[in-house]
């Protein structure tokens, strides 16, 4: 009956083990320390929000989409860039404009020409070739400078909504984050408190049987009983013992994930301050059982919202692409070497306008796509708020169960313990066997395991019950 509880709760562990690292972030890395920290149970929560790597990665989400919103504003704005070339021409091209012809004389200057100086030969006809002109430099380097501005673009302004969307989007994520650490940390804290209080039973358990072993003995060497008595006890108190080592090592996982969970590091000593039967008997029952379940307050509800927000600026962005993009763009170009002959303008401005007329209906079967991812979008936020729903109606029916089953099995422990305590006074007076002993020592030990399953049970759907309206 004993080995039989003691599976029961290794398998009980390793179910929070796997919860638990599949909630938990990584471990922060810190120097290591022999302090002893101490905590209880809002105390571990808050540890774990400032430590955890999941909850500071998602702290660091939340600045990059900060970031991100910028990025996209500053599309928007002004735009200025430089660019710089260097040129070789190594046969710079040439414009010829032939030569002039003209009138030469080798009279006095200021002497009138008349018809018979030319009939004479005293003035004859020249004619000379002019250089060529260049059209370019061998060598030149030039200086762009440009400075364009977005004036109006529909996917601009959607992508500018849909950013602080993103925004929004980080700070839920970061959020359920933080909430589903605190939901771990509590699940965790209380499997510790579990295992430690379940250790204080066996040892007392191992006490007293040892000390009924003793006086066993003591009676076998009388005569009194039969060694089979003895040999009854003395595997009892071999189980406990057994039960207790393997306990033990069950306790330091435990913590051990704890502390992974908090980002503390492990060669440090943490001691839990809250009592588990306080934890178990301060949840308030009614008052919890009262509350209405507020959807709009629930995270994984309130992102799906926002995922319908995305869809329908996905909508509007496509439908933007029938709308014309204007730009305007300045531009300023420096030359370090000009040819002689240079017709390219140093200032321009310039705006266009780019107007989409016909793309074969590709433009309306995207927006027919958003559309309908739209719709599909709509029709899982209102599936998940029936499951929601749900999950809520269950998790109540959950809790009060796990209750009703708490109270029942304190009950029991009173019980079994009675009925322990008094068959070892009827063993005494040899009205008992050693097997009633045992039979009644597993009754003892069965609803003291019974009951610390029924608190984690009840600080489970709390939690559940809470996490699901934003409240833990």
């Amino acid at each position: 009956m004993l080995n039989i509880n003691i599976r029961n709760m290794k398998f009980i562990f390793i179910q929070n083990l796997v919860l638990g690292l599949l909630l938990a972030g990584f471990v922060q890395a810190q120097a290591p320390t022999n302090d002893t920290v101490f905590l209880n149970l809002a105390e571990a929560q808050q540890y774990a929000l400032k430590n955890n790597i999941g909850t500071r990665n998602s702290a660091l989400d939340l600045e990059i989409a900060k970031k991100k919103i910028w990025e996209t504003t500053a599309i928007g704005l002004p735009q200025i860039n430089a660019q710089a070339n260097y040129q070789h021409i190594f046969k710079v091209p040439e414009m010829s404009f032939g030569g002039i012809t003209y009138l030469a004389t080798g009279l006095p200057s200021g002497t009138v020409i008349t018809s018979d100086d030319i009939n004479n030969g005293n003035v004859y006809m020249g004619y000379k070739a002019l250089d060529p002109i260049k059209l370019g430099v061998k060598d030149n380097v030039t200086v762009d400078f440009t400075v364009s501005q977005l004036l109006f673009s529909g996917e601009y302004i959607v992508g500018l909504q849909a950013s602080k969307v993103f925004y929004l989007m980080s700070e839920q994520n970061k959020e359920k984050t933080e909430l589903n650490l605190k939901e771990a940390i509590a699940n965790s804290y209380a499997m510790a408190l579990v295992f430690e209080q379940t250790r204080s039973v066996l040892q007392q358990s191992l006490i007293n049987t040892q000390k009924t072993l003793n006086d066993m003995k003591a009676m076998y060497a009388q005569g009194l009983i039969e060694n089979t008595d003895v040999d009854q006890i003395e595997l009892v108190s071999l189980t406990l013992a057994n039960g207790l080592s393997s306990l033990d090592r069950q306790i330091d996982a435990t913590y051990d994930l704890l502390k992974y969970q908090l980002g503390m590091p492990f060669n440090e000593k943490l001691v839990l301050t809250d009592n588990l039967e306080n934890m178990a008997t301060s949840i308030q029952l009614e008052d919890i059982m009262s509350n209405e379940f507020d959807i709009s307050k629930n995270l994984d509800y309130q992102i799906l919202e926002n995922n319908e927000v995305i869809g329908d600026l996905n909508l509007k962005r496509e439908m933007s692409t029938y709308l014309p993009n204007i730009a305007a763009v300045y531009l300023h170009n420096e030359k370090l070497f000009k040819p002689d002959l240079d017709f390219s303008p140093r200032d321009i401005i310039q705006i266009s306008m780019n107007v989409p007329i016909f793309s074969s209906f590709q433009r309306h079967v995207k927006v027919q796509q958003r559309r309908i991812e739209l719709q599909k979008i709509v029709n899982t936020k209102n599936d998940v708020a029936n499951g929601l729903q749900l999950q809520y109606i269950n998790t109540k029916n959950e809790l009060t169960t796990a209750y009703e089953k708490y109270n029942n099995d304190r009950k029991n422990i009173e019980l079994t313990k009675r009925i322990y305590d008094k068959t070892l006074i009827k063993f005494n007076e040899g009205l008992a066997s050693s097997r009633d002993i045992t039979d009644n020592l597993n009754q003892y030990l069965t609803s003291q395991s019974n009951m610390y399953n029924s608190i984690l049970a009840v600080i489970s759907a709390k939690n559940k019950l809470q996490k699901l309206n934003n409240t833990l």
